[in-house]
């Protein structure tokens, strides 16, 4: 993803090929954003994170709170995790060597902005999933063109992807399609509005948030890391009050959301424990999620 740290709102499948795509060719179309590697020099941090299911699987599927999306981010992980160890388990069988991709990672989501994170991290792009295929595996030896055996190694790792991905994927796109709307509420329009004020105080030159992401991607294509982590506690700060007004809208969103989906929220409880657990014991993996 151009933004992969803060780029607003990819929904549904459209995500799903964004982040998969890269690792197994998925979804190739004009509307799909590309997802780049990694610079050659600069691997991305390998996360700290935390391990085991919530109670209530629904949680990871319907976020609220940027602290929820953490949960979110390891479920989308988990699948492209999933599906690189399909493509990596297939390609060794066959004595395929597998392109050199991109490695899975967390993404987070910009419309529910993790706030304590930035603050204890900066903006500094994604961080890798752990329990990847060894990279060794991943070399730039690989043809540029995959061999008609490596292209079902391919296809095997889309389907280890889709497996998971529509068990929670449409109640995911319902979810997010229910509190787009919030951003238009006059309140948080108000709180918006502030935004450029704290950023001066704050001294950095920006008028509203479109405006200071894009000079978060300057300092991140600059490499500048140092820059990038103090604009995620500036973020952080002037982002409270916009947070404050948007997370009790969101709540009360889930109230009746949860209400009118019901059966689809009751079959995600069933069926998404049971498939992550099956996953995990296919490829020898657990499913984890970034922490602060």
């Amino acid at each position: 993803m151009p933004r992969p740290a803060h780029h607003p709102r990819r929904l549904g499948a459209v995500f799903l090929c964004a982040a998969l795509g890269a690792l197994v060719g998925a979804c190739a179309g004009p509307s799909d954003a590309p997802v780049p590697a990694a610079p050659q020099n600069r691997p991305a941090p390998v996360a700290a994170v935390s391990y085991g299911m919530p109670e209530d699987a629904a949680s990871l599927v319907l976020p609220t709170t940027g602290a929820d999306t953490r949960g979110t981010q390891g479920l989308d992980a988990f699948g492209r995790l999933a599906a690189a160890w399909a493509v990596d388990g297939c390609a060794e069988r066959l004595g395929e060597t597998v392109p050199d991709s991109p490695p899975p990672m967390f993404t987070r989501y910009h419309a529910l902005p993790d706030l304590a994170f930035l603050d204890a991290h900066g903006f500094g792009g994604d961080t890798l999933v752990p329990g990847a295929p060894p990279a060794t595996r991943s070399t730039t030896n690989a043809p540029a063109t995959p061999s008609p055996r490596l292209r079902n190694c391919l296809t095997e790792g889309r389907a280890v992807g889709r497996e998971l991905f529509q068990i929670y994927g449409p109640l995911q796109s319902a979810w997010f399609a229910e509190i787009a709307p919030v951003d238009r509420a006059p309140d948080v329009r108000k709180a918006l509005a502030g935004l450029g004020d704290c950023l001066t105080a704050h001294q950095v030159n920006a008028r509203d948030e479109s405006a200071f992401l894009d000079l978060v991607d300057q300092r991140l294509q600059a490499a500048d890391a140092t820059a990038a982590r103090g604009l995620g506690s500036v973020y952080a700060a002037c982002m409270k009050p916009v947070e404050a007004v948007r997370e009790p809208l969101r709540e009360k969103a889930a109230v009746s959301f949860r209400v009118s989906h019901a059966a689809e929220i009751a079959r995600v409880r069933t069926e998404l424990p049971r498939k992550i657990g099956e996953l995990e014991k296919r490829y020898r993996i657990r499913i984890s999620f970034p922490k602060a």
